[in-house]
């Protein structure tokens, strides 16, 4: 039986798979809680809110194909994967984390899971004696939380006198409205057809069935299914076609 747990990273609409999995995944979240003597208290501690997540990723790139490769039919070298998260550090820019997990016997789970942003912060990569071509790594994953404030148009309006001033208006930029039946990220569609575990459309593993989905994001069109989807209810389901949704309303 194919191994469908894979480990997905996405940049400006590439979805990279590793072609081998991590013995282990580890994700870290502290806190930053202080602690206080207050007098005729004793100790207290201050509850923070909770650190950013961290994924810590050791494996391997291999150089040839062989059986127990993730990626047989889309294999692509070391350097390519290398040239990946190098560039991603380097660039300084986000990279969508999705893991996808199932058990041995092709089963889902944790699918409320739907990944998250991250920053590469560490990346290295060693080769070895005896294992030519072969690449290790480990690889450091840091949360990214969008800290870009939101921007208002400010406009001053004048009043009836010539040359005074009225007060000044801070108005929210007005939207574009959106064609009815277009399908964005928020949409929520009836979902009737396959879903597929990439947006390149392999392996389906599951029908949409009639089921109310939202749209949590949108990849290159021209894949075979570049529609993520999940739940109302949070639970990710995959990646469709444009075929298989019907908008119902759109947020």
């Amino acid at each position: 039986m194919a191994n469908n747990f894979g480990l997905f990273f996405t940049r400006d609409g590439t979805v990279v798979r590793l072609p081998v999995n991590p013995e282990k995944l580890p994700v870290e979240r502290g806190n930053e809680n202080d602690d206080y003597n207050v007098l005729g208290i004793g100790p207290i501690m201050v509850p923070r809110d909770p650190s950013l997540r961290v994924v810590n990723i050791s494996s391997f790139f291999p150089g040839r194909v062989f059986p127990g490769v993730l990626t047989p039919n889309a294999f692509q070298p070391p350097e390519f994967y290398i040239q990946f998260f190098e560039s991603a550090m380097k660039d300084k820019v986000p990279i969508l984390y999705t893991p996808v997990r199932y058990y041995e016997n092709g089963e889902p789970f944790m699918t409320g899971d739907t990944g998250f942003e991250v920053l590469v912060t560490q990346f290295d990569a060693e080769e070895r004696g005896g294992e030519t071509g072969d690449f290790y790594y480990d690889l450091e994953l840091t949360e990214y939380k969008n800290y870009a404030p939101q921007t208002m148009q400010v406009q001053e309006s004048t009043g009836g006198t010539t040359g005074t001033t009225g007060p000044v208006q801070a108005t929210a930029e007005t939207t574009r409205s959106i064609p009815a039946g277009q399908i964005v990220v928020g949409s929520v569609c009836i979902a009737n057809g396959q879903y597929f575990y990439t947006s390149y459309g392999d392996s389906p593993y599951g029908n949409g069935n009639g089921r109310r989905v939202v749209v949590t994001r949108i990849v290159d069109q021209s894949r075979a299914a570049p529609y993520l989807i999940q739940l109302e209810s949070g639970g990710a389901l995959g990646w469709t076609a444009a075929a298989s949704l019907q908008v119902v309303s759109t947020t």
